[in-house]
């Protein structure tokens, strides 16, 4: 067997000497793992290592297609650089591999340190034997990131570096770091460092390794020592020296620097607290103290500057008798000077309002922390912000590779006195912390970060950080505000962190600068009990019943007259945000959405769509997507051994809210195997999907949730809303042309804040329902333009084919043919015109009853039989008309005497008229008789103005 081969090895600090074949010490300045070998110094990448770049845009099923995949930048991934391993964010997957032939079972332990803005990097260690098989039950698949660690005293803390172990089998062994960069969080360019990596169970080891510069060791040594600072030492270095009082030196440091003479920036300012009502500024040396002030040409300590009256307190506070300022007492207020009592029928507005800094308000502590370095001392630089009068300012520090850290702590909770109850469809915000700050920066690399610690609200019980980072901005900031919105009653604590350029490599800009002008937090404190002080008194709102401070219900806003709580108008809701007072707190439904209850718009029954550029309005149901939610699979990114990961999303277009939350067995997961999952709350998410095998049975990990949908904001024809705008490539459009495009209505969701500047608008999410009339199920997908659901990382696009996202037909909107009448049935089409569909009561087929008859037919006949009937109505009149007169005149005839016989009855019936002209018939007996003056006077005006008939009648013998 070959010796290298040997199933033996050295215990640690020792080496085999081959002459004795014994295991001997290392002399001081070296040290050996025994069976092990460590990497830490690194000037090109040693041997065993290698490192490949893949795009991780290209998934293996779309390899074969016309997209090409992207060269990835050569100074990004995995290098070498100033003597360390690091990896430079990329958008490719970058994997650094080892390959260890072990003797004996052993492990592999790196220390590494992740930046702090890491939500968007996803790490996961494969292992793989001889067969090239992944055995990941011991090794497992993880994710790591900064959000989360333990709680350490503060002299104990060790910055950001972590220490990791996986066990090894022995044989032959590929180690594998596989980085992904996921879009949509959009990471800073900070690295990741690896300062060193131990490998255990190799065969003995034939010489100890010398000590690297500013380390040192005695005999016998496992590992070296780091010089403190002021202490030096070269490669091999037995002990470390000290430095001469003229020079000064860092941690681990290879040599010592000369002292330079003190500059006025090696000075800063500090305001005494108020005594007897006035103050005044002393100053201070910038520490650690480098400077030299004996030297001829150095600048000396200024003066204390003249006193100065002291100004006034923030809102809600008023000084003591000692002239400190303290918050006001329970029920009162102030706008900085003497506190009042809040009159009757108002409540106080408890709250934070820091503006004047004079000195450090309650609430805010000072920290600072090394990042840069595996640094094991205490980072002591005094305060770390520093109170100027009108700003606080992160301090000026000689001290290289550290952030400033000012801690907002909010014990007491938050509560809003005239806000609604929420429930569990409607999140109303409690309270909502304001900073005001401004950066001033030599390079774009320095970044400024809002930070807040969830653990702080599981109450006293939590030992552990669980961070989550709200916002960054990087380099040079004009004087901007940034605002986060809290839904929670429960307490929290809050960190701004200032990392100054170049800190990742120790380079550090001491020119660098932070200040905060103002912070202010509303409604603090909780039921009953104040946090903070009360800068204003806010009116209470009435109830029907005559009870005052009663928050008004969901929906309602307070009238600034008579108090009384009103509904918001039809299609408005309630700015949760705003003070809910007057009817401008209630902002109007956007396009295409109405609201009935004033809390949430939504799109329930028929709604009318109308695009800018068609004259003609659609009509839509969009009934079938309400309570629904879809989950879709983005692109997988294979690397050769096949470890993968893609996005998993899942999405609503209506309310309930939907819950996103981390997924995976803490054994699984090292590096957050001992940290809560992490969850969101909206209408749509996505989450990083990582596939593992353990104990032979694959399953999926889910981590790192990003919100992407809060609230439905429009529903439009239009494929641009706001400052996004939808291309032709996205849509698929490029493939149709002009007269042939899908008809499709876009689902444009609110934005989303994201913690970087690439995506200054945030986060945004539009589902394109498209109008399919032959898909009767809903098929959800990404663009095939854009696999991974975005192009550019901000605009996130999901395509939905339906029949259902097509319009409704209306009356006007489709065509109707008639079949054949068949044993008195009749079967009837509806044809739908353009893309609309027949929904509800217009089903697309009916039978109705039918006759023989045509409608012609059917027409004759009907007016043939209303002929028939006014013909035989007027016969039936003309013959009664005729037997009336047959009857006056038979009478006439049967009289002998000549003259009329008496009337026994009327000739006329009770409805008829006696002066009509053809019912008038005047007699006379000829000319033997006479008439009298009167008579042919009668008979005159008859025969002139009547016209009437005469009829002689002769006297008969």
């Amino acid at each position: 067997m070959s010796c290298d081969r040997a199933p033996f090895s050295c215990e640690p600090g020792h080496y085999l000497e081959m002459d004795s074949q014994h295991c001997r010490p290392c002399n001081p300045g070296f040290f050996s793992l025994g069976g092990g070998i460590r990497y830490e110094e690194f000037i090109t990448l040693p041997a065993g290592f290698s490192v490949e770049n893949a795009d991780s845009s290209m998934d293996s099923q779309y390899s074969s297609g016309a997209a090409k995949p992207e060269e990835c930048p050569k100074e990004a991934g995995w290098i070498v650089k100033d003597g360390e391993l690091i990896y430079i964010p990329t958008p490719c997957v970058s994997k650094l591999s080892f390959s260890a032939n072990l003797v004996r079972p052993g492990s592999v332990e790196f220390t590494y340190r992740m930046p702090r803005n890491n939500r968007a990097l996803s790490m996961q260690v494969d292992i793989r034997n001889e067969q090239c098989q992944s055995y990941n039950d011991l090794a497992k698949s993880m994710f790591l990131k900064y959000t989360k660690k333990e709680r350490e005293p503060e002299e104990e803390r060790n910055g950001e570096w972590r220490k990791r172990k996986i066990e090894l089998k022995s044989g032959a062994n590929v180690i594998s770091w596989i980085i992904s960069n996921n879009l949509g969080y959009q990471t800073s360019n900070q690295p990741i460092h690896f300062d060193r990596i131990d490998v255990l169970g190799l065969a003995f080891t034939r010489q100890c390794t010398a000590c690297p510069p500013g380390t040192s060791s005695p005999a016998g040594s496992a590992e070296c020592l780091p010089c403190e600072p002021g202490f030096f030492s070269s490669k091999g270095s037995a002990k470390c020296g000290k430095c001469p009082e003229s020079q000064y030196s860092g941690y681990k440091a290879e040599k010592c620097i000369d002292r330079p003479p003190c500059r006025p920036s090696d000075y800063y300012p500090v305001r005494e607290p108020c005594t007897n009502g006035s103050s005044r500024s002393v100053y201070k040396k910038v520490l650690p103290t480098v400077c030299r002030d004996d030297l001829p040409s150095s600048t000396k300590l200024p003066p204390p500057s003249p006193w100065k009256p002291c100004p006034k307190c923030n809102p809600g506070m008023e000084k003591n008798k000692l002239g400190v300022c303290e918050f006001c007492k329970k029920d009162y207020f102030s706008d900085g000077n003497a506190c009042a009592r809040c009159p009757v029928d108002t409540v106080p507005n408890y709250g934070l309002q820091y503006q004047n800094w004079d000195i450090m308000p309650p609430k805010l502590t000072t920290r600072c922390e090394y990042i840069s370095e595996d640094v094991s001392n205490t980072c002591n630089i005094g305060d770390s912000w520093i109170p100027s009068g009108d700003s606080l300012i992160s301090a000026p520090s000689m001290e290289l590779g550290i952030a400033f850290e000012l801690i907002l702590s909010i014990d007491e909770g938050f509560w809003n006195p005239l806000a609604p109850k929420p429930s569990k469809t409607m999140k109303v915000p409690v309270a909502q912390v304001t900073i005001v700050f401004e950066m001033s920066c030599g390079s774009p690399s320095c970044v400024l970060y809002f930070i807040e610690d969830v653990a702080a609200g599981l109450g006293a019980g939590a030992k552990e950080s669980f961070y989550r980072f709200l916002a960054a901005f990087n380099g040079t900031n004009s004087k901007r505000v940034w605002s986060h919105t809290i839904t929670k009653n429960t307490p929290a604590r809050f960190m701004v962190a200032f990392l100054r350029s170049g800190v990742s490599s120790g380079e550090d800009r001491i020119s660098d600068e932070a200040r905060i002008y103002s912070i202010n937090v509303t409604n603090v404190g909780h039921r009953g009990g104040q946090g903070g002080g009360a800068s204003e008194c806010l009116a209470c709102p009435h109830s029907t019943g005559g009870e005052t401070c009663v928050p008004c219900l969901a929906g309602n806003y307070m009238h600034e007259t008579t108090r009384m709580c009103v509904s918001c108008p039809t299609n408005t809701i309630v700015n949760a945000s705003s003070s809910r007072v007057g009817v401008e707190s209630c902002v109007p439904c956007g396009q295409g959405l109405t609201s009935k209850d004033g809390v949430t718009c939504s799109a329930m029954g028929k709604v009318q769509l109308k695009s800018e550029k068609e004259k003609d309005a659609f009509t839509y149901d969009f009934s079938p997507f309400v309570g629904r939610s879809w989950n879709i699979s983005g692109v997988r990114v294979f690397s050769r051994e096949g470890s993968a990961y893609y996005h998993f999303f899942t999405i609503a277009l209506f309310p309930p809210n939907i819950k996103c939350e981390e997924q995976f067995d803490n054994f699984d997961m090292i590096g957050i195997m001992d940290q809560d999952k992490e969850n969101i709350e909206g209408l749509a998410c996505r989450m990083t999907a990582l596939p593992t095998a353990s104990s032979n049975r694959s399953k999926t990990a889910y981590v790192t949730p990003l919100l992407l949908a809060g609230r439905l904001d429009a529903i439009s024809l239009n494929r641009t809303h706001g400052n996004a705008s939808l291309s032709d490539q996205v849509l698929e459009y490029d493939s149709h042309d002009n007269t042939s495009l899908p008809l499709d209505v876009f689902f444009w969701f609110d934005r989303i804040s994201t913690i970087s500047g690439a995506c200054p608008h945030g986060n945004q999410l539009v589902v394109v329902a498209r109008c399919q009339p032959n898909k009767k199920q809903i098929d959800m997908r990404l663009p095939r333009n854009c696999p991974d659901g975005t192009c550019d990382g901000c605009l996130f696009v999901v395509i939905m084919e339906t029949a259902q996202a097509c319009p409704v037909c209306e009356a006007m909107d489709y065509e109707t043919i008639n079949g054949e009448c068949v044993n008195g049935k009749q079967t009837i089409h509806s044809i739908p015109k353009k893309h609309c569909v027949i929904t509800g009561a217009a089903s697309q087929t009916k039978q109705v009853a039918c006759s023989a008859f045509t409608a012609f037919q059917r027409a004759i006949l009907t007016l043939l039989i209303l002929s028939m009937i006014v013909l035989t109505i007027g016969f039936v009149f003309i013959c009664r008309k005729n037997r009336r007169l047959e009857y006056k005149y038979t009478r006439l005839i049967e009289s002998h005497t000549g003259e009329l016989p008496a009337v026994e009855t009327c000739g006329l019936d009770e409805d008829e008229d006696d002066d009509e002209l053809q019912d008038r018939v005047i007699f006379s007996k000829g000319r033997k008789s006479a008439p009298s003056t009167n008579s042919r006077t009668t008979l005159r005006d008859h025969r002139e103005n009547d016209n009437a008939a005469f009829i002689s009648l002769d006297s008969e013998d």
